[in-house]
């Protein structure tokens, strides 16, 4: 008998102004990493790593990959973080009984940057610009993702970014 299991995900965004008018929106295939497979077996195993909590935006070009290791031309000030500019939340079985979904929110005032094109999910703590290293032990890179067309984020505009992971 053979395992056929995967994990497969899609990212969907909505830029909206300070009236909450849609600027920009699209979905998009994410890439689960490498250490994205070792963090979903480290949350069945219990081996010690947290639950995704940081998402983090970038203006890079770069084909994304599973080898990645960090969100593609990441800027300063932009991870969300819960209590201040937003927050990343997972939903279980959100449609489905095998989907994880993410939403991170990038408030006005923050992550304020022209460009935007690749957007990265972590289990790690936001440092005060929201960077990090992931050690692949108990903090992990787990997808990155591609925003087309490129998002202008304006100081009064808000992005919100979906993630769905499906297990099949």
């Amino acid at each position: 008998m053979e395992s056929k299991a995967k994990i497969s995900g899609f990212i969907s965004y909505k830029l909206t102004d300070q009236n909450g008018d849609v600027k920009a929106e699209g979905k998009t295939k994410n890439v689960i990493t490498e250490a994205g497979l070792k963090y979903y077996v480290d949350q069945l195993t219990d081996a010690g790593g947290s639950a995704v909590q940081l998402m983090v935006l970038g203006t890079g070009t770069v084909a994304v990959g599973t080898g990645d290791t960090w969100v593609g031309g990441y800027f300063s000030d932009n991870g969300t973080t819960s209590g201040t500019a937003g927050g990343v939340t997972a939903v279980t079985n959100s449609g489905t009984a095998t989907n994880v979904q993410y939403v991170g929110t990038f408030s006005a005032g923050y992550a304020t940057q022209d460009g935007i094109t690749r957007v990265g999910l972590a289990n790690m703590v936001a440092s005060a610009d929201g960077n990090g290293t992931p050690n692949g032990l108990t903090t992990f890179f787990v997808a990155h993702g591609t925003i087309d067309p490129a998002v202008n984020k304006g100081a009064s505009d808000t992005l919100v970014v979906t993630w769905d992971h499906t297990f099949s």
